[in-house]
């Protein structure tokens, strides 16, 4: 393309073929552990017949379970729904991963079911109705009448949606923060196109930034806080079994759930983080406008200690979420777990970014005629450099979260888990080719002394269809977190 010299396609086209290399070695590294709350092993044996009639029954789980509510989530009757319990059902004080249910002395020969619902320690919903036999058999059918309500499963449009708008509202509120320090404040740097502009149009430009990053912040704060209700209402729902409307009005099994669950215990922590940065933000606020008496001046960005809070604050929360995942129980689940959270990041300053930037090509050339033009090219510049970092990042501790889940890159196209891994590949290299086009544009676009208003055209167009790309991937991963991994477990 005219104005991009040979050695800047050259250092493109280099980094292009790393991220792919990056995605290749995503497909084929294997490795081997645990996943969910996986049923290993019981006793009687479900799915088998035994000619003594057993005085208690255990299940036997992969990881550690907790039992909500034990008279109705965990149930072991006869082939006419009668029970044989002799008391209630519990998880053992000294094995986590173990449900006991004592039974009646004495059980005739015939048909039982064992029907249970426990919660993960990555706080997936797990049940199943599980027959053996007394006697010499056949086994029957697992009973499965007069069952407890049934809540939404994890793969529901009510879960997958809880989970997309907190991403949404959490990847969002990093990307704004991260595209302020990383991406507009250099624009404003030495050397830029802002140099040639008036004080006037300058201090125009800064407001209109700031008004947009405070607008966006609002919106993204309290809407975070909303998503996290609307997470734990879904959530019960699933775990007491009922309906969304129901849990909603059931503040008990609520409570039950916040105060009962590892799932419970975390979305009070993101919800404390998110109250923290919403204060932390109104002050930051009122200390960047001042009073009607006394304005001030618009800066590139505020304070930088208030600043660096926030986004502490906000990792923390995307912390949460992965201590409440698959990362929590991989092997070298730290790693694990700081590979998520580096790739949720990277994934909200791309995302995040691309947002931020469609809106600053749109409205910034109009709301300061003559002079936004030039401001949005250099904000351009340095989203791109910033766009290619956070996506190597996003594919190599993506890599590292595949290898934590898979045991053989047969199960990238063999299990649901794996084939989802391969539409968010398939979605990313999409997006890397509608990238690719626009780095090229904006690397001619440094090399001209003017502003091109067509070019900006052409790339803000790009990169709404990139963040429509990268939106579908978010929903993607949103119906990732409910699959079962493909690790082996006790592998």
């Amino acid at each position: 393309m005219t104005g991009v010299s040979g050695t800047a396609r050259r250092r493109c086209r280099l980094r292009a073929t790393l991220v792919a290399l990056a995605g290749l070695l995503m497909l084929i590294i294997p490795s081997a552990a645990s996943a969910h709350a996986i049923l290993i092993a019981s006793d009687p044996p479900v799915g088998a017949v035994t000619t003594i009639a057993p005085s208690v029954l255990r299940l036997q789980f992969s990881e550690a379970i907790t039992l909500l509510n034990p008279t109705e989530d965990c149930q072991v009757v006869n082939s006419t729904g009668r029970s044989i319990e002799s008391g209630p059902c519990h998880v053992d004080p000294r094995n986590v991963r173990e449900l006991v249910a004592p039974l009646n002395a004495n059980i005739a020969p015939g048909t039982y079911t064992v029907r249970y619902q426990v919660v993960s320690a990555d706080s997936h919903v797990v049940g199943a109705a599980l027959a053996f036999a007394i006697g010499h058999g056949p086994i029957g059918l697992p009973y499965l009448g007069n069952r407890p309500g049934q809540g939404p499963s994890e793969t529901s449009v009510w879960e997958v949606s809880a989970r997309y708008v907190e991403l949404i509202g959490l990847g969002g509120l990093l990307g704004l923060i991260a595209f302020r320090w990383l991406v507009w404040r250099p624009a404003w740097g030495p050397g830029r196109r802002h140099e040639r502009l008036s004080k006037t149009d300058r201090e125009s430009a800064l407001e209109w930034g700031r008004d947009l990053f405070w607008s966006a912040f609002g919106v993204l704060a309290v809407g975070s806080m909303i998503a996290e209700g609307y997470l734990l209402v879904v959530y019960s729902a699933t775990a007491l079994g009922t309906s969304v409307i129901n849990a909603l009005g059931d503040t008990s099994g609520i409570g039950t759930v916040l105060s009962g669950t590892r799932f419970g215990s975390l979305i009070q922590y993101r919800g404390a983080l998110l109250f923290v940065l919403f204060a932390l933000g109104a002050w930051q606020f009122l200390a960047e406008f001042g009073s009607s008496s006394t304005p001030r001046a618009a800066s590139p960005t505020g304070a930088r200690i208030p600043s660096a809070l926030m986004a502490i604050l906000i990792v923390g929360a995307l912390w949460g979420i992965s201590s409440q995942g698959h990362a929590s129980q991989a092997p070298a689940h730290l790693v694990q777990q700081v590979a998520d959270v580096v790739h949720l990041g990277s994934a909200a300053i791309w995302s995040g970014g691309l947002a931020l930037l469609a809106i600053v090509l749109w409205r910034l050339p109009t709301a300061v005629p003559g002079a936004g033009a030039a401001v949005a090219t250099d904000v351009l510049a340095q989203f791109s450099r910033l766009a290619l970092i956070s996506v190597a990042a996003v594919v190599v501790t993506g890599t590292v979260r595949t290898i934590g889940e898979l045991s053989a890159p047969s199960q990238l196209w063999t299990t649901t888990y794996g084939q989802c891994i391969l539409l968010k590949v398939g979605l990313l290299c999409v997006a890397g080719l509608v990238a690719l086009r626009s780095r090229r544009i904006t690397l001619s676009l440094e090399h001209r002394p003017s502003t091109h208003i067509g070019a900006l055209a052409t790339v803000r167009r790009a990169a709404v269809l990139e963040l429509s790309v990268a939106l579908v991937i978010l929903a993607v991963a949103a119906l990732l977190v409910a699959e079962v991994p493909g690790r082996i477990p006790g592998a």
